[in-house]
């Protein structure tokens, strides 16, 4: 998770989340309650590609950029998070590569595409 994301999720600025993140302050609890809403989610994200896969969907979409996710089918689904819009990029990410290692322990095999849709600016 990156500090902007952090400071999306809380509301704060970015120097606010990096101090956050350096372990210079603590933790708001409204943040930390988000947090493991979007850990929740990475757990389901994970299991939903994981059934995907073994259900024979074998191409999986990369998404650069938080809002190319959330303006794909995937991100109108992720709920919002604390003060932020939804889906998050690094979250989104780990679930994936996680889903298709764990996979690829299994013999299933799953092709990884950076998406070029849909277009945002």
């Amino acid at each position: 998770m990156s500090a902007r994301d952090l400071a999306e999720i809380g509301g704060f600025s970015d120097s606010f989340a990096r101090e956050l993140l350096a372990g210079q302050r603590p933790f708001p609890q409204e943040t930390q309650s988000a947090l493991e809403q979007l850990l929740d989610d990475f757990e389901r994200i994970t299991q939903a590609f994981a059934q995907e896969m073994r259900e024979g969907e074998r191409r999986i979409y990369i998404y650069r950029t938080n809002e190319q996710l959330r303006a794909s089918p995937v991100g109108r689904v992720w709920p919002a998070r604390g003060r932020a819009a939804g889906g998050f990029i690094g979250a989104y990410r780990a679930a994936v590569f996680n889903a298709w290692r764990n996979l690829q322990n299994q013999g299933i095999n799953a092709q990884l595409i950076f998406a070029e849709t849909p277009e945002v600016s």
